[in-house]
């Protein structure tokens, strides 16, 4: 069997053979057709088998370490099936933008700061809520966080996004986040760092500093 996976990929074994396969690594000592064979008669599906739980797993006759490498199939294909904002979303407009917050950040909490930092060409390193709280969130150290956590990054790019309670967003927010803003955006400069744009957003509707030419 190891030997078709190498030359004709896993797509050439039957269910039973890939659950076999998988058995091996708990059960390396043991013929693990038979167990592989009963498990799919009492589970039904290939499906259904590898995504019992690990208690179902165990009332079937499977040790601990057996039904945790069951559940690794699944749990990749779950990870696999998620968006990948690191890798996969390129903000290549404000449309992109918009339609990312709209889709990624709609259960933020109010009040939350958040900062995306991109690459080169403008791909999503990372999204990162920034914590305030610090040192009775002076505006500094909020700063000095956001162009240290770039650095790391290697970022080459940023927006801000504030996820305003009410609309229009209180002045004083607005204010603060432009001053914030602007802070950065001056000594970005030093750090071939761009700060492409802040934006408040709630439910929908946005405003954008560098479309008020405030930044």
């Amino acid at each position: 069997m190891r030997a078709r996976v190498l030359t004709s990929g896993a797509a050439s074994l039957a269910d039973y053979e890939i659950i076999e396969m998988l058995l091996f690594v708990g059960v390396p000592r043991r013929d693990t057709k038979p167990l592989a064979k009963a498990l799919l008669n009492r589970f039904g599906s290939l499906g259904a088998l590898l995504s019992a739980t690990p208690d179902c797993l165990r009332e079937a006759g499977l040790s601990g370490r057996s039904a945790a490498v069951l559940g690794l199939p699944g749990a990749v294909a779950d990870c696999l099936s998620r968006p990948d904002p690191l890798t996969r979303t390129p903000m290549r407009d404000w449309d992109a933008v918009l339609a990312y917050c709209d889709t990624q950040l709609a259960d933020a909490p109010a009040g939350q700061l958040r900062v995306l930092f991109l690459d080169s060409i403008n791909h999503i390193i990372a999204d990162e809520a920034v914590d305030e709280s610090g040192e009775g969130g002076a505006p500094e150290l909020t700063q000095r966080h956001i162009l240290l956590r770039a650095l790391d990054l290697h970022a080459t790019a940023l927006v801000g996004i504030r996820i305003v309670p009410s609309w229009p967003p209180p002045v004083a927010m607005i204010e603060g986040d432009a001053v914030l803003m602007q802070a950065i955006s001056y000594h970005a400069q030093n750090l071939s760092l761009t700060v492409q744009d802040h934006v408040f957003l709630r439910r929908g509707q946005w405003l954008s500093l560098r479309q008020q030419r405030r930044l």
